[in-house]
């Protein structure tokens, strides 16, 4: 992605979520994509999908990952981490104007955005 678009902090970059729970290295993934965050504040967002959550982080192996390479309390620190992510972000652009990102959509019992 960075070869194609360039590296923060010179391109900004919104993640949509589901860091987790794709493969064999969701672990280096997470910690690969908060050292950007860390080193890039201001270039780097990170949404909160459905795959960050305790409880289906947990059902498709994404705790015993953790548990098997570095230690549950690596995990339960991803968690604490996961639950400060925010759920959605507006991005404004100068051809489209304000655009709703996130990584599912928008519950139909929502009345509101406001």
């Amino acid at each position: 992605i960075f070869e194609l678009a360039g590296d923060p902090p010179d391109t900004r970059f919104l993640f949509l979520g589901d860091y987790v729970d794709r493969g064999k290295y969701s672990c280096e993934v997470m910690l690969y994509l908060l050292a950007l965050k860390l080193s890039f504040p201001d270039s780097v967002q990170l949404l909160r999908g459905n795959h960050e959550t305790a409880s289906v982080s947990k059902h498709f192996g994404f705790k015993e990952e953790c548990k098997a390479k570095y230690g549950l309390s690596l995990y339960y620190r991803f968690v604490l981490c996961f639950q400060c992510m925010p759920l959605a972000a507006v991005v404004e652009t100068p051809r489209v104007g304000r655009v709703l990102c996130l990584h599912g959509g928008l519950s139909p019992d929502l009345p509101t955005l406001e």
